[in-house]
């Protein structure tokens, strides 16, 4: 090839390369608004700041793991069970995962949600196994004008570690303080269909 033809193949593959932008910087990518703190559930307390954090984030994937992937059980509390007891017959995580997630897609991004607990009481039964009783308040600034924006109880979760020492809820139990009160189950309830 003759030295002259060389140079305007190289020229034309230059300008071709050049032209398709393959040079130029590209604009960046906006951040992602999901925020995730999940900390290794290694200890219960560590569950109890998993589960407040995936609250406050609205953060579904985090709410879930922390909770048994084994074998997981609900018990509403009583008044809960009598008025939605076909709900929660066959409760499950992916029940869980449901109600959650329609409870986030009901409400605005920037909305507020807080899961705020006292009385906080943790019970190491064994090395690998746990009881966290609290007195609670779980806020969620929904859109849906007939249920109440906030529920209030008392929960007991009993916690158990897998083969990694890793913790996580198997049974979840929520009891109501006073006969007129707005609990957890029943914000699960009327979130899960």
């Amino acid at each position: 090839m003759p030295g002259k033809t060389k140079y305007i193949i190289i020229t034309l593959l230059l300008v071709l390369v050049h032209g398709c932008g393959i040079f130029e910087t590209r604009n960046p990518e906006s951040p992602s608004n999901t925020r995730s703190t999940y900390i290794p559930p290694t200890t219960p307390d560590a569950v109890i700041s998993n589960l407040t954090y995936s609250i406050e984030e609205k953060n579904s994937t985090n709410y879930v793991r922390n909770l048994s992937s084994v074998l997981y059980i609900y018990v509403p509390d009583s008044k809960a069970l009598a008025l939605y007891g076909q709900i929660f017959q066959n409760w499950n995580v992916n029940s869980e995962k449901f109600y959650f997630d329609n409870l986030v897609a009901q409400t605005n991004k920037d909305a507020s949600s807080n899961l705020f607990l006292s009385n906080v009481n943790t019970t190491l039964i064994s090395s690998d196994s746990a009881i966290t009783q609290a007195d609670y308040i779980i806020v969620f600034q929904h859109n849906r004008n007939n249920i109440p924006k906030s529920a209030v109880g008392n929960f007991r979760l009993t916690m158990k570690a897998d083969e990694n020492n890793l913790f996580s809820i198997l049974k979840w139990e929520d009891f109501r303080k006073n006969d007129t009160d707005f609990t957890w189950s029943e914000l699960k309830a009327n979130f899960s269909n």
